[in-house]
């Protein structure tokens, strides 16, 4: 069964996502107190993990941010805060998604589905090609989520890490931007979606290379090999 970890610390909301999720046939684990747990999050074999972003001692975006320096795994912000502040600032800590409360169970088991479906096709695509590989001067480990141009340590943000990654696990094609779109933001964000991805895409050839993402006029990128 897919190892969930639930980090929540309203025992009632805890109880009825850990009982739905059940009958969804995922092993969920419960944690009620963030600080406690951060090790553990990073040791065991955990396929994602649903986060609180309030939580006492310690918040979720802290804990967030040292889960992901360690290793990564599929975060989704559960939370009661809902400005657009309080979004961006989970998603820039790497988590994958955000879920204000209330919310419908129905779509945090969907939400939950298209996370691990994702993060298992990228794994699977990547570890074909290796943790660790070299494109001209700029040196790639995805699993430690480290960039290295001409020795020189380069750090990128979770959306340009998010789009490297997706264009190393299919580096042999042309990834058309509703693609990349859709996995960064979602289905609903293709009309807003153009100018951000364009800004990504700019700051990582800042970043790496002006040259290691090719644009496929009309279509979409591919990696410069």
């Amino acid at each position: 069964m897919t190892k969930i970890l639930l980090i929540e610390d309203n025992r009632d909301i805890s109880r009825n996502i850990k009982e739905y999720l059940e009958l969804e046939w995922y092993d969920v684990t419960q944690a009620f107190d963030g600080e406690l747990w951060i090790e553990k999050a990073t040791k065991d074999d955990f396929a994602l993990i649903l986060l609180d972003l309030m939580l006492p001692e310690v918040d979720g975006i802290s804990i967030a941010r040292r889960v992901v320096a360690k290793k990564w795994t599929p975060i989704i912000m559960i939370t009661a805060r809902e400005s657009v502040w309080d979004r961006l600032l989970g998603f820039e800590t790497w988590a994958v998604d955000y879920l204000v409360k209330p919310f419908d169970l129905r779509e945090l088991h969907a939400r939950v589905m298209v996370h691990l479906q994702n993060s298992s096709s990228n794994s699977s695509a990547a570890g074909r090609n290796n943790d660790e590989i070299t494109l001209w001067e700029v040196c790639i480990n995805l699993k430690k989520h480290e960039f290295n141009v001409s020795g020189k340590d380069v750090h990128l943000t979770q959306k340009e890490f998010l789009i490297v990654e997706k264009l190393i696990s299919l580096r042999d094609q042309v990834v058309s931007r509703t693609d990349i779109i859709e996995y960064l933001w979602g289905w609903d964000s293709l009309f807003d979606g153009d100018n951000k991805l364009d800004v990504y895409i700019s700051s990582i050839r800042s970043k790496l290379w002006k040259k290691i993402i090719k644009t496929v006029k009309w279509v979409g990128y591919m990696l410069w090999e």
